[in-house]
């Protein structure tokens, strides 16, 4: 029986091999044994090396009360999941499938090994040509025939990505139960050899891991089953991975002693240092956390950091929180919370054991900048640290793609067998404070690294019914989470937001999300789904007002099952911001030309904050006609992304912090600033905008105490335009709910009754829960006509919030189930309402996100010769891998309005329509004009447009173009007559 065990196969293939000056192809192999035994020693390595001390407790937690062996059992159990993860291999079905390759010749080699061992009429079963079983569901039937409980017979089943749930699993079985024994006779000589095969495996992976029999291994909790999922997937492709864990001859079934352990060994050391913060004392606070963490760097070793009152007492009462979970700090612009969130990670992983972070931003712009200050505040701590930048075009950004990359892989002569895994990494001699793990650039593998930043994305896909999910939430159980500008996502994301962190709540991870200005029906909802999660809400003790708690600052957490709020941070007298509100005829362009020159007879800087793109590019081209173009900066989401970064550093290197400033400047935007662009205006002309939004882009005014001013604009100006009358400008009713628009103009005028200004940040908290609360309008001395608009307003926004949350349901996953029973399994865990297993990889991103249908192209104009970039002449090369990474960055994304006016008969030999039929014609028009990219890593797959010498596309019968100065527009339109 062992005999014919041992030459059972899990993976075979021809190896280049060199010899002699010449390449030969090998065959090779790896036994089906061995294999098992490099992914039961790799999931007991990585469960004693990888995970975190924090989600070894949760394990331990989760188990059921019974067992008496709680330390031992998620280590043990983890290590008979790989020993048992590819028994359905273990079947003539799989032993007879040719390799990946179709090689004859190493398919017949192999088959021979299997005959000499024993196995007989193989080739009679291979003529009748059976319906493949795939390994992962014939693996997880032989399981649950074998007596183990499905919750983890389950985790065999979806190892593979998508859970299998057991009726698929039997009706494999009964529907071709000759692929699993042979025969169809399960009595027959040749069926009980099959499972007599089978039976041994189990019984072996048992006795290894420390199990008397199959009823030795208890029922675990749903999450308990995912994270043990994603561990084993985790597990099985290092054991897979031939540079760790080589094939070997075909001659032999045996391997090198202490094989799983030097492999692993090779695979760990490309690992930095996570934390471990052994020797944790709860009862030290250092004072001088700050300075250490944010003060002197290699720059300027003289830098001094002194915290102010919201962050140091932030820092103090995380410090003091016994049982942590989530926390809410909600402070104004400016106020350090980055600072103060990365202090309570630190206390936070210290306390719950984690070893990493993963630091959410709203959009890949912020999250570039925000990867620059964790690399820095990494540079702060002991040893040598692995960070990751993660979104869409994270190898573009210079700083992320220059960080040397860690790699474990030693020629022979150097890499030290003997060398502890405990002391892997910490080399002396290794000067590089930062670097990237090579191992986790697979954009499934990315969230398991250690340090990580990207978009809010990759916590909403937590909640996104996809297959691998369980590796994105065992990457996200290592470690703190940190969710910054909540206020920015709306309802459809929010469904995705509150799932994921149920989930987070689950596996027991310590949450810190910020946000400016937070209504406080969002503020509740946040922390009710963190704590259902961990299953402490219901009973939770909660602070008087909870609900409606208008004190700002305000740091909202949970300690255990006690929820706390605090809110008496230092008194700030505040900034006071004269508020005036314009006509619809006081917001025509003339008028706002005219007060732009009545608010700078002395000069300054005055910030002028649209809603829509077409609307800043023609007040944009306005104002250079009449104060010039040196005189006017313009900035918006539909320049070329080169561009827009310059633009952007231009304007922070004049107007941002210790800045060249002009003596007279107008800077036309859109929401792009004031989302994340550190600049300061002497007066601001904004359209009306959502309350939040509208005191989020006053944040972009005064900002900085040291700037000198003209004399009129010493008191920080705001023009709020389109706010008399409820008369929106039809583009901000498109971007923004009018139901939502109605109800900031009227609080705003309300406040303006009492007095002409704003208070920052004192009036913030008062301002946006008005406008978000239940509260009704007094509306009787208004005209029916618009009470009827308002009720017509709100009719619609409660009707599309609702139609927002139940699409967003379709593909979310469900509420973690924590009741230990056979029935809470993974086997429908991400199968969705319209039976299908998972969603695409390429819908993945935009299933989270409720965004207008858009389509991204690189944009480069012709030349003599072929093409350029409209900033910098000369022909390009796309074959130069230097010139094709930095074309891949002149990307942009073109206007919805290419999409309006289409009609079916536009369409020509196909029924798409929208954007499916822009993405047929510029896929025409690579094929035709750009097929060289395909040859080119960094191009293959994008589309491209090349404007003509006067800048122009055609494109469905519009004419795009493109003007560095006022960026792309739609010139001409195909109208139907």
């Amino acid at each position: 029986m062992e005999q014919q065990l041992s030459w059972l196969w899990a993976k075979k293939n021809c190896v280049h091999e060199a010899k002699k000056n010449c390449v030969h192809d090998v065959p090779m192999w790896l036994p089906l044994t061995v294999h098992l035994q490099d992914t039961m020693e790799v999931c007991g390595l990585l469960y004693e090396h990888w995970l975190s001390n924090g989600v070894k407790e949760f394990l331990k937690n989760s188990i059921s009360p019974d067992l008496e062996d709680k330390e031992e059992f998620p280590k043990k159990l983890c290590m008979f999941l790989g020993a048992v993860h590819d028994i359905g291999k273990a079947t003539p079905i799989f032993q007879v499938k040719a390799s990946h390759s179709v090689d004859n010749e190493l398919d017949t080699l192999v088959l021979e090994n299997l005959k000499q061992a024993g196995f007989t009429k193989l080739d009679e079963y291979i003529a009748k040509q059976l319906k493949d079983v795939r390994h992962n569901i014939s693996g997880q039937y032989i399981l649950t025939k074998e007596g183990i409980n499905l919750c983890v017979a389950n985790i065999i089943g979806a190892h593979h990505g998508i859970p299998v749930c057991e009726q698929k699993a039997e009706d494999a079985f009964y529907g071709y139960n000759s692929s699993f024994y042979q025969d169809d006779n399960n009595n027959s000589p040749i069926a009980i050899l099959w499972q007599t095969l089978q039976k041994t495996l189990v019984h072996n992976a048992l006795t290894k891991c420390g199990f008397k029999s199959a009823s030795d291994l208890p029922c675990v909790s749903q999450p308990v089953q995912v994270i043990l999922s994603g561990l084993l997937i985790m597990a099985d492709w290092i054991a897979s991975n031939e540079k760790y864990f080589p094939l070997i001859s075909l001659d032999t079934c045996k391997v090198e002693p202490n094989r799983a352990t030097k492999g692993f060994k090779k695979w760990y050391e490309e690992r930095t240092h996570a934390w471990n913060f052994e020797g944790y004392n709860s009862e030290f606070f250092d004072p001088d956390i700050f300075q250490t963490r944010f003060g002197s760097i290699e720059k300027n070793p003289e830098h001094t950091f002194k915290p102010n009152n919201i962050q140091e007492k932030v820092a103090n009462l995380v410090h003091k929180i016994a049982d942590p979970g989530i926390i809410i700090l909600e402070a104004p612009m400016g106020k350090g919370k980055t600072e103060a969130a990365l202090v309570a990670v630190e206390e936070l992983a210290k306390k719950t054991k984690r070893t990493g972070m993963f630091f959410g931003l709203p959009t890949q712009a912020t999250s570039n900048s925000m990867f620059g200050r964790i690399t820095d505040w990494l540079r702060h701590f002991d040893g040598k640290q692995s960070i990751r930048l993660i979104h869409g075009k994270a190898q573009l950004n210079e700083q992320f793609a220059n960080l040397p990359k860690s790699s474990g892989i030693y020629e022979d002569d150097t890499y030290d067998d003997n060398r502890s895994i405990h002391n892997i990494g910490s080399s002396e001699n290794d000067t590089t404070k930062i670097s990237v793990n090579a191992w986790f650039a697979g954009r499934k593998l990315s969230i398991l690294d250690d340090f990580t930043v990207g978009t809010v994305d990759q916590i909403l896909l937590m909640a996104l019914k996809q297959k691998h999910l369980m590796l994105r939430h065992l990457g996200f159980s290592n470690k703190v989470v940190v969710i910054d500008e909540v206020h920015a996502y709306d309802v459809y994301m929010s469904v995705y937001l509150y799932q994921a962190l149920r989930w987070l709540g689950a596996y027991g991870v310590p949450v810190v999300i910020l946000s400016a200005t937070l209504p406080s029906d969002k503020r509740k909802q946040l922390v009710e789904n963190y704590m259902n999660g961990a299953g402490k809400f219901k009973t939770a003790a909660k602070p008087p007002n909870f609900d409606t708690n208008e004190a700002y600052p305000l740091l909202t957490y949970n300690d255990g099952q006690t929820i706390k709020q605090f809110s008496d941070f230092d008194t700030e007298q505040g900034v006071n911001y004269e508020i005036q509100c314009k006509s619809q005829s006081e917001s025509e362009n003339e008028a706002i030309v005219e007060l732009v020159r009545k608010l700078t007879p002395d000069g300054g800087v005055v910030g002028v904050i649209v809603n829509t793109v077409r609307r800043a590019q023609e007040f944009a081209q306005c104002c250079m006609e009449i104060f010039g173009e040196d005189n006017v900066a313009l900035l918006h989401s539909s320049f070329i992304a080169t561009d827009r970064y310059c633009k952007e550093k231009q304007l922070i290197d004049t107007i941002g912090k210790g800045g060249k400033r002009p003596h007279f400047k107008i800077v036309i935007g859109t929401q792009v600033i004031e989302q994340s662009l550190d600049i300061d205006f002497d007066v601001l002309i904004t359209d009306l905008a959502p309350m939040d939004l509208l005191l989020q882009r006053m944040g972009r005014l005064h900002r900085h105490q040291t700037t000198k001013r003209p004399k009129n604009l010493q008191m920080p100006k705001v023009c709020v335009l389109h706010c008399v009358d409820y008369a929106f400008d039809k583009g901000s009713a498109y971007i923004y709910s009018p139901f939502i628009l109605f109800r900031t103009e009227y609080f705003l005028q309300q406040h303006l009754q009492k007095k002409t200004t704003i208070n920052l940040p004192n009036d913030i908290s008062p301002l946006v829960q008005s406008v978000y609360s239940d509260t009704e309008l007094n509306l009787l001395e208004e005209t029916e006509k618009l009470r009827e608009r308002y009720r017509t307003y709100k009719d619609k926004y409660e009707l599309t919030e609702k139609y927002k949350e139940n699409k967003a349901k379709i593909y979310r996953l469900g509420i973690p189930a924590k009741k230990i029973s056979t029935e809470k399994n993974l086997g429908e865990w991400i199968t969705n309402s319209d039976n299908e297993a998972e969603i695409s990889d390429a819908h993945a991103y935009a299933e989270v996100r409720d965004t207008v249908d858009t389509v991204e192209v690189i944009a480069l104009k012709a030349c003599e010769g072929g093409y350029e970039f409209f900033d910098k002449p000369g022909v390009l090369d796309p074959s130069d891998n230097k010139t094709a990474m930095e074309m891949a960055k002149h990307t942009i994304k073109l206007p919805q309005a290419i999409l309006y006016g289409i009609r079916p008969q536009d369409e020509v030999n196909t029924n798409t329509a929208g954007i499916d039929l822009v993405i047929q014609k510029l896929e025409d028009y690579y094929r035709e004009n750009l097929a060289a990219w395909d040859n080119q890593l960094w191009l293959k797959g994008s589309l491209g447009i090349i404007f003509d010498k006067n800048n122009e596309f055609k494109l469905l019968g519009k004419t795009l173009k493109y003007d560095t100065r006022y960026g792309l527009k739609i010139v001409t339109e195909h109208r139907d007559e």
